[in-house]
């Protein structure tokens, strides 16, 4: 399995050109919506959405709020990765009822939990509360890509997008929320940069083990 996880890390690449004709399985997709569902986040809080776009229409539009990357436009699927924006109001109960409900409680015992996790966010900032969404909305962009790879589906994650155009496109505000990053998935098409060998640092340079 280690053998293989590697192997599949190797052959994948941020991919620049997708092949518009040639289109991912549904089982494929919701293979990696899933394992990004299943990501881990601060508390279990999950800040985040996918949204995940298939309409040619809806991703030209995206493609002119992403700096004209063809990327865009040609994969079969973009995943956009939104952050929460009402984490204030709404996720220690969302939390809480999911919990009580997994753990088959009422929600009135799971009071420790929530105290918790509301002093948490009510010692952040809004600027901080912000930034500990966003870079949690990360985690399951990894698990994504890392998932595509082991099936073979090619994957480019992207930033370089106008959050404010996407969310505008998508109508992201008023679902309370925001888009912090993107997944292109499907076939690799003509890509020279698929050619390039990986560029990374050694094992040791990039590890430090403290025994």
């Amino acid at each position: 399995m280690q053998d293989t996880l590697i192997k599949a890390l190797s052959w994948r690449y941020a991919v620049k050109t997708f092949d518009p004709a040639q289109k991912i399985t549904d089982a494929e997709l919701h293979t990696i919506l899933e394992s990004g569902r299943m990501a881990p986040s601060s508390f279990g809080i999950e800040p985040w959405k996918f949204i995940v776009v298939s309409n040619p229409d809806i991703q030209a539009k995206m493609r002119s709020a992403s700096y004209d990357q063809s990327k865009v436009s040609d994969a079969s699927h973009v995943v956009v990765l939104a952050r929460r924006t009402d984490v204030r109001e709404n996720i220690v109960r969302e939390l809480l009822d999911r919990a009580a409900k997994a753990q088959g409680k009422d929600a009135s015992e799971m009071k420790g939990l929530g105290d918790m996790v509301a002093g948490t966010i009510a010692s952040k900032s809004d600027a901080e509360l912000d930034a500990w969404v966003r870079a949690q909305t990360y985690i399951p962009l990894g698990m994504m890509v890392e998932t595509a790879a082991l099936l073979g589906v090619d994957a480019g994650p992207m930033e370089g997008f106008s959050p404010d155009e996407i969310g505008a496109i998508l109508g992201l505000k008023e679902k309370n929320l925001r888009a912090t990053t993107m997944l292109a998935l499907g076939r690799r098409g003509a890509d020279a940069f698929a050619a390039v060998p990986k560029t990374r640092r050694d094992f040791d340079e990039v590890v430090e083990f403290v025994k």
